[in-house]
């Protein structure tokens, strides 16, 4: 049976693919359970199609409890999450087209607009690092325990990480139309930002 965490998972997937914050199999989600294990989309699903017995339940080792299922390939991000903040209970990582196109700049995108300036939450720089690698789940761990809820992936995508899923696909859906705003007015102007 579906616990709340696996329902709410489950929604934000669809609620993503429907924005069009993922595509392909992109992305991966995750909740940390009140008796501190973990639950993580896996490895390779679409979040068009991904169900509540898809979610993979990892131990206090990282380890699936059912036999066969492999947790995404970003779970060292999604535990280092968790590490940077004891008030984290969901990670919702993604790849969203103008994150990721202003992120090739190599520093945050300006925050100029009232939206940015008044409802985009603190937002974290990491710089590059091979996805799924220990490296990135450091430098992401480390830019999350500053406070900011959000981190900018270097060539990569966006981490959000909130207490309540809803305000991270909140934030992720309002990144996306900030840095869309950020790109397409940098190239009105002609210049890099």
């Amino acid at each position: 049976m579906a616990s709340g965490a696996h329902l709410a998972l489950i929604r934000t997937a669809r609620a993503l693919w429907e924005r069009r914050l993922i595509s392909g199999t992109s992305g991966n989600l995750s909740a940390r359970l009140d008796d501190g294990t973990l639950l993580i989309t896996p490895t390779g699903c679409s979040f068009a199609h991904v169900e509540p017995a898809d979610l993979v339940h990892l131990d206090h080792a990282a380890q699936p409890y059912h036999a066969g299922q492999r947790p995404s390939v970003e779970l060292p991000l999604h535990r280092a999450a968790y590490r940077a903040r004891p008030d984290i209970r969901y990670v919702v990582h993604t790849h969203p087209t103008f994150c990721v196109v202003c992120s090739q700049y190599g520093k945050l995108f300006p925050r100029d607009t009232v939206a940015a300036t008044e409802s985009l939450a603190a937002m974290a720089w990491v710089a590059f690092h091979p996805s799924g690698s220990q490296a990135l789940a450091n430098a992401t761990e480390s830019a999350l325990a500053s406070g900011a809820p959000l981190a900018l992936l270097e060539n990569h995508g966006l981490v959000a990480v909130a207490r309540d899923i809803d305000e991270a696909f909140v934030q992720t859906d309002l990144a996306e139309e900030c840095a869309k705003v950020a790109y397409l007015t940098a190239l009105g102007k002609d210049i890099a930002f």
